[in-house]
């Protein structure tokens, strides 16, 4: 019998931007060759099917495949994960919640299942029951820096910002080099109101990687609203669409700054450029409108926030659920579920919360940033 009964594949992405390598999950496991007597081939065989299936996206023959497996070897815990995975993906998150805590009873140390659980509780709203298997998933691996991140970004999207800051400070201290918690932590760490350590980290962020636009636009934030430096501001702004010019946050904040400077004609520019890559018809309408100030030689107010001018109508406390970073490899035209995972977190709201605090407040609206961020990537 092969040493190795089974192998992890894990997906997991370098996703562009944002927010950020952080979560990566256990997309299947997959039972290793067995040899021997013919019910072990034909367990196989089943799970070599409904891998197969799984990976295809027919999940309720999967599921079926999984369950057959299970008839015959009840403690098989590769068949028990990936029945779980299969309902996961499925979007059937009561059954994936309770086959994964089948196969938590079988192996109670496997990071990764208490991961996807945790994924399957906050499809289902159930944040407090998410961060506690969150939690264990840590404990099953200290040094698993996909299990922190994971909790890390769910502490932040709960607006637990000091344990999200412990979380991304423990991933720099093993990984050194890690982008997404380098800036991910700057974000908590502008919403905590340490704006100035948070351009530590930036820079930080950018000697990693100079390419990463997110970190000159949140450098522009800080230079704009904390230090009122709008050269600065504007300069970080521009680098940042120079990298990334696809990002709609960033020409609003730009535009916005040119417009207070009294810069019109240039706002003026900037303003059309966005309308490129805008297909949101509300924001469309609402640019085009001060763009018809702009172009009779008037000034807009100049006093509006991005979130005043671009924010979304529901204001409520909903959750913003971790987004999903997996490879894209031979699975990537199939539908995945939203495993674990972080985009950077886009503080959208940072504008508006820097102008409604004190100077010793830097107060960030992540929860506005994620969505914000979501209807970029849309």
């Amino acid at each position: 019998m092969n040493n190795s009964r089974f192998q992890i594949l894990l997906e997991r992405n370098r996703m562009k931007k944002n927010m950020r390598g952080c979560l990566s999950a256990m997309l299947l496991l997959c039972v290793g060759l067995f040899s021997g007597d013919v019910a072990a081939q034909s367990i196989e065989s089943l799970m070599n099917s409904g891998n197969m299936l799984l990976q295809n996206g027919a999940y309720d023959q999967a599921v079926t495949k999984y369950r057959k497996v299970l008839g015959r070897d009840p403690g098989n815990f590769e068949a028990q994960f990936n029945l779980g995975f299969a309902y996961l993906n499925w979007g059937r998150n009561s059954n994936a919640v309770t086959e994964f805590k089948k196969a938590l009873g079988i192996n109670p140390n496997c990071a990764e299942c208490w991961s996807n659980l945790a994924m399957a509780f906050e499809n289902l709203g159930q944040t407090d029951d998410a961060l506690s298997a969150l939690y264990k998933a840590v404990d099953a691996n200290p040094g698993s820096i996909a299990a922190r991140l994971n909790l890390a970004t769910m502490y932040a999207n709960n607006d637990r910002l000091d344990e999200a800051v412990r979380q991304y400070k423990e991933v720099v201290r093993i990984d050194g080099r890690n982008v997404d918690a380098h800036l991910n932590l700057a974000k908590c760490l502008i919403s905590n109101g340490s704006a100035q350590e948070a351009r530590q980290y930036l820079k930080a962020t950018l000697a990693i990687n100079p390419q990463e636009a997110e970190a000159f636009w949140e450098l522009g934030n800080i230079a704009w609203k904390k230090d009122g430096n709008t050269d600065e501001a504007l300069a970080m702004y521009r680098k940042a669409i120079s990298l990334k010019p696809t990002s709609q946050v960033y020409y609003e904040n730009l535009g916005l700054l040119l417009e207070e400077l009294r810069r019109n004609e240039e706002a003026l520019e900037v303003w059309k450029k966005y309308l490129v890559y805008l297909d949101d018809a509300l924001k469309k309408e609402k640019i085009h409108y001060r763009i018809q100030i702009l172009e009779r030689g008037e000034s807009p107010s100049g006093n509006e926030t991005p979130e005043e001018l671009f924010g979304e109508a529901d204001e409520g406390k909903e959750i913003n659920r971790l987004r999903e970073e997996l490879g894209r490899d031979a699975h990537e035209n199939r539908p995945s579920p939203k495993l674990i995972t972080t985009e950077s977190m886009d503080v959208g709201g940072e504008l508006e919360a820097m102008e409604e605090e004190d100077e010793n407040s830097f107060d960030l609206d992540m929860k506005k940033a994620l969505r914000k961020k979501k209807r970029e990537k849309e």
